[in-house]
């Protein structure tokens, strides 16, 4: 899927795009370290490490398990973040999380607003996803409104480990409208 929006364009990652993602990710490190529940060991923040990254997601893909997007600004091309759709099965369940990032300078443009509508309308149009959740640090206000604004409902609090601690996150949900 090659989607555009208003102002942004999703486009599906590839190992092609490893250069422009480890520049986003170093721009943002300190920031995008707090949120992330990934390794981001020293090796995450090589070229080599972000195309190992982008080799699994891409094989991933092609198991219908992940679809990672970066979010581009239509008017200049830059990457200013990332979505991805991946599944995990956790106690004999299929479940779909999303998960996002976005390049600080780019917060409260409402860029991840219309990337996260782009991304269910593909999961419940083309992939058939029947339901995605997503979970938030209590303090995020800005990422859960963002879950808010798409349709998403809170459904409990969760643990993560982030940066070796387990940190609650309020857990959100949203079914695809055929079953709402």
């Amino acid at each position: 899927m090659n989607d555009a929006g208003e102002r942004i364009q999703l486009k599906l990652l590839n190992v092609e795009d490893a250069e422009i993602l480890l520049d986003l990710q170093l721009r943002n490190r300190a920031v995008f370290e707090e949120i992330s529940a990934s390794d981001r060991s020293d090796t995450f923040y090589t070229l080599e490490g972000q195309v190992a990254i982008l080799e699994r997601w891409a094989k991933a893909r092609e198991e219908e398990k992940r679809y990672s997007f970066g979010i581009f600004l239509k008017a200049t091309q830059e990457l200013i973040g990332e979505i991805s759709l991946f599944e995990l099965v956790l106690e004999h369940t299929d479940k779909w999380i999303v998960g996002y990032v976005l390049d600080q300078g780019h917060n409260g443009k409402g860029y991840m607003s219309e990337a996260l509508q782009m991304v269910l309308k593909f999961a419940f149009s083309e992939a058939g996803i029947k339901r995605v959740e997503a979970g938030a640090l209590p303090d995020n206000i800005g990422s859960i409104r963002v879950l808010r604004k798409a349709g998403f409902q809170e459904i409990g609090r969760q643990n993560i480990k982030i940066k070796g601690r387990w940190k609650e996150h309020v857990m959100f949900a949203v079914d695809c409208p055929e079953r709402a």
